[in-house]
């Protein structure tokens, strides 16, 4: 598959109606409730119809940009990285990524994801701003966060609930003249080509 953003180890590339479907493994990652001990995204039970409504959004809406995570060694789809509720005036998104695959959690595909797409998102989309949050005792995405160049802006106290807690959300940014600065070449080298 030509990848639209062509990493030396990875691509991300955007999903068709085939990834979709029950068999694939986006589906199961969406129903594994052990891939959302920190999230939101399986607080109800995933079905065919929500996940074509999720992808026709997608597909439709320029405020959200979803690509799948491929490897290139393997061709397999591992996960999936988001720049979402983009506001075109204010230039500026939020990034969510999912490793689904739990043979590449663990091995630095999600800052690499991350680097890549920020790097996207300030060059070829204009943004000036990304930001993220993490759940302040999520210890791999906060470790994720760092390796991808945000900094840590501040904490949302009580903001999720799990398991009938309340539950602390830091909040994470990147400025586009502070980023390339600091990250900017490091994400560079991680394209085969670079998104120009």
């Amino acid at each position: 598959m030509q990848r639209y953003l062509k990493g030396k180890r990875i691509g991300l590339h955007g999903l068709s109606p085939e990834h979709l479907r029950s068999g694939a493994p986006y589906f199961s990652w969406l129903d594994d409730l052990s891939l959302d001990l920190f999230g939101e995204r399986s607080d109800f039970p995933n079905s065919p119809a929500r996940m074509e409504a999720y992808y026709a959004k997608a597909c439709a809406n320029d405020d959200l940009v979803l690509m799948g995570i491929f490897d290139n060694v393997t061709n397999r789809h591992i996960g999936n990285i988001t720049l979402q509720q983009i506001d075109w005036v204010q230039r500026r998104g939020f990034i969510g990524y999912l490793i689904g695959d739990k043979e590449f959690t663990g091995k630095g595909v999600a800052p690499e994801a991350c680097l890549m797409i920020m790097y996207y998102g300030f060059n070829k989309l204009n943004l000036d701003r990304i930001w993220t949050t993490v759940a302040a005792d999520h210890a791999a995405s906060l470790r994720v966060a760092d390796k991808a160049g945000f900094v840590k802006e501040g904490v949302l106290r009580g903001h999720q609930m799990r398991n009938g807690q309340r539950r602390d959300m830091c909040v994470f940014g990147a400025l586009r003249s502070e980023w390339m600065t600091s990250r900017g070449a490091e994400a560079l080298a991680l394209f085969t080509e670079p998104p120009v």
